[in-house]
């Protein structure tokens, strides 16, 4: 692929990237981009409006200043950490040809909604960050810069993405990266019913349980699912390292519960049979004196049912603040934008 030419080439064609690249079946992106000032990096606004601020632009106008030259790598991982932001933002755009953005913007601010599509994007942009450069010819522009790495966000969310879909693929015995995938493709409107289905499809439940039982274990696989992720706000903000240890540790707690669930409702299709009282041997009758024969009895004690794991009140409404992009040539502040 030819490289863009200019910063504003570059912005015009990174929506139709991420959509190639994705195999989505389109964006919400409306291709306009809007220059935002102060500390925002990135935002993809419900309206299809890409906003992308100083700190993201500002380093790649220096890039396409010094096109073609061999710069230090510190530049150079200011260029990438640039570019994975406006892939991220292009991500959350993402959808299924019949997706509605005021659908997904419920779904977002749902317990467990903002915590999985935030993982789940830029765990996919980190992933796929090089295919995207490449399809722009960014290495052309600035040569090396495929080969630094750029330190991501989201540490809390990422690690419990990457753990929730590699198990998934083990259960289902996909490919690495295609339920990672087949998530970003959606919105969030889509992607906790998908990672629900999933789960409940990788086990022996579709074919043993009655429609009234399907739904049941999907109500309920979603509630855990819910209160898991919802509880990864609260590392959002601390250390990188930490956020990440917390989130790898809660989500193998929530597998555990998920699969106890599983084990149960597999179980209940096949009872223990119930036990059967056996003659106690005739013992021999003591000479000294008689008496009664002693008698002991076992009673089988049933699996406990699996708990019910009531989910979390409902996080306070999150804006949907997600990154985003400026068209060529249509810059306004983000006040004008909001306004229109």
């Amino acid at each position: 692929m030819d490289a863009a030419g200019s910063l504003e080439e570059l912005l015009a064609r990174s929506g139709p990237a991420a959509v190639m690249i994705s195999g989505a079946e389109q964006s919400a992106w409306s291709g306009e981009i809007v220059e935002a000032t102060g500390e925002s990096l990135g935002l993809a606004h419900w309206d299809g409006t890409l906003y992308l601020g100083e700190r993201i632009l500002d380093p790649l106008r220096q890039m396409y200043a010094r096109s073609g030259e061999r710069q230090p790598t510190a530049d150079l991982v200011r260029y990438r950490e640039s570019l994975a932001t406006i892939l991220h933002e292009h991500a959350h755009f993402l959808g299924p040809a019949d997706a509605d953005q005021e659908a997904a913007r419920g779904a977002f601010i749902q317990p467990g909604g903002r915590q999985l599509e935030e993982g789940i994007t830029e765990a996919w942009a980190r992933d796929h960050l090089n295919d995207f450069l490449t399809h722009l010819g960014v290495d052309k522009v600035a040569p090396g810069i495929e080969d630094v790495h750029a330190d991501g966000y989201y540490p809390a969310f990422v690690p419990a993405a990457r753990i929730l879909t590699t198990d998934l693929e083990k259960r289902t015995n996909l490919n690495r990266g295609d339920v990672l995938n087949t998530l970003n493709r959606q919105t969030a409107e889509g992607q906790l019913p998908t990672l629900v289905a999933l789960l409940y499809n990788s086990t022996r439940l579709p074919d043993l349980d009655s429609a009234e039982q399907a739904a049941a274990n999907r109500t309920h696989l979603e509630a855990l699912l819910r209160d898991g992720l919802a509880r990864l706000d609260a590392y959002q903000h601390h250390p990188p390292g930490f956020a990440a240890a917390r989130s790898r540790s809660l989500t193998g707690e929530l597998l555990t519960r998920v699969q106890a669930h599983l084990t149960s409702a597999e179980s209940a299709h096949h009872p223990h049979p119930t036990a059967c009282a056996l003659p106690a041997p005739r013992l021999p009758t003591p000479t000294a004196r008689a008496g009664p024969d002693a008698r002991s009895s076992a009673r089988l004690v049933p699996s406990p049912v699996d708990a019910a794991f009531s989910g979390l009140a409902p996080p306070t409404a999150v804006s949907p603040i997600h990154g985003s992009a400026v068209p060529a040539g249509r810059v306004r502040s983000p006040s004008q934008a909001l306004s229109r």
